[in-house]
């Protein structure tokens, strides 16, 4: 038997989880997949069940990191930025370095998260 079997969720920091979950929900389609008092769970929309979701933890105050916590594969990685952009987040230039394209955006609670595309990442 395997120790584990996946990356469950990743927690993601948020004093407001029902705002975050609305803007994740509507940039980048994903679905809530559950509720448990503050803390909302959410999926890539169409993802399995048992892929990894973020959960929406609530705290006081955001702790900025130096670096990205986690990062999201996207197939265009030009349209999400522009996406971004349009939501008014901060948003670094799209780095392409030996086959990898990626950049950092910062989300609605205040976290830096990276955004990566490669080929054969589908």
């Amino acid at each position: 038997m395997k120790p584990i079997l996946r990356i469950d969720t990743i927690f993601v920091p948020a004093i407001d989880t029902a705002a975050a979950a609305a803007w994740y929900a509507r940039v980048f389609d994903m679905v809530e997949v559950f509720r448990s008092g503050r803390h909302i769970g959410l999926r890539v929309a169409g993802a399995p069940r048992n892929s990894t979701a973020l959960t929406l933890n609530p705290v006081e105050r955001i702790e900025p990191l130096p670096h990205a916590a986690f990062n999201f594969y996207t197939q265009d990685p030009e349209a999400l930025r522009d996406r971004l952009l349009a939501e008014s987040a901060e948003v670094t230039p799209i780095t392409d370095e030996e086959g990898m394209r990626w950049f950092d955006f910062v989300d609605f609670s205040g976290n830096r998260v990276n955004i990566c595309h490669f080929a054969g990442g589908e």
